[in-house]
């Protein structure tokens, strides 16, 4: 087991235990609450953040820090088959297209942006700091680990996240910029057709074929690094794209 692989994982499950503080500010619910004052909240100013880097580093925050990663892994273990990403795709894009048109309506209902609060709704800092509140909390896990056993590998992730878009964008812009990203790298002449790869990406992306192209050039690609490890050949490794 690899260095960054491991590094990964211990990440992801930090994240996760961390979700308790973290809530509000991957929620969509306070950017909504946030507009109707015309607040710009703590939670738009990750959504913004992520949409930045991932100019860079692409969909790198689904794999590697989201709090949902470790839990959708563990999901794995239950349901591991993969998804439908084209059809889950309509979904989620559907669900972000109405949030978005929410939070727009509200800042033109509330005259506009009218200031910044990151700690809006969440003035102690840390989300969960009330019993009441864990109901949220747990809602919020049921949801993604319910999906995930239902649909298959990352099934909330591919159906019903409302942060990918915005990382799915940055990723597309750095590609417009012609902006140097982190991707995989496949040496496609040293690939053996295991299909390791394919059954280990926990984001259903047919990597053996997308290799053929000298990296894998997906926006569904969280650069988990699955198939580094997985591949008995050392094909995909990570790598600067210019």
């Amino acid at each position: 087991m690899g260095k960054s692989f491991r590094l990964r994982k211990a990440m992801v499950i930090i994240s996760l235990l961390l979700f308790p503080i973290t809530l509000n500010y991957f929620s969509p619910y306070v950017s909504i609450d946030g507009a109707m004052s015309g607040i710009i909240s703590g939670s738009l100013l990750v959504f913004l953040f992520m949409f930045l880097t991932a100019i860079f580093f692409g969909r790198a925050w689904c794999g590697w820090i989201c709090p949902m990663a470790g839990l959708s892994e563990i999901a794995l273990v239950v349901n591991s088959k993969n998804v439908n990403v084209k059809r889950l795709k309509i979904v989620r894009y559907s669900i972000f297209a109405v949030w978005a048109g929410f939070i727009i309506a509200a800042f033109i209902m509330a005259g506009g942006i009218k200031g910044i609060d990151p700690l809006h709704l969440t003035e102690n800092v840390i989300s969960v700091d009330e019993p009441i509140k864990y109901i949220v909390y747990y809602g919020v896990l049921a949801i993604f680990v319910i999906l995930t056993f239902a649909i298959g590998k990352r099934g909330a992730c591919h159906s019903i996240c409302w942060m990918s878009p915005f990382l799915v964008a940055g990723y597309k812009l750095g590609r417009i910029m012609k902006i140097p990203q982190i991707r995989i790298k496949a040496d496609s002449l040293k690939c053996i057709e295991c299909n390791k790869c394919n059954k280990k990406c926990p984001m259903s992306i047919e990597v053996s074929s997308k290799g053929k192209e000298g990296y894998i050039n997906t926006s569904d690609c969280i650069l988990c690094g699955e198939c580094i490890e997985v591949c008995p050949e050392s094909v995909h490794k990570f790598n600067i794209k210019k």
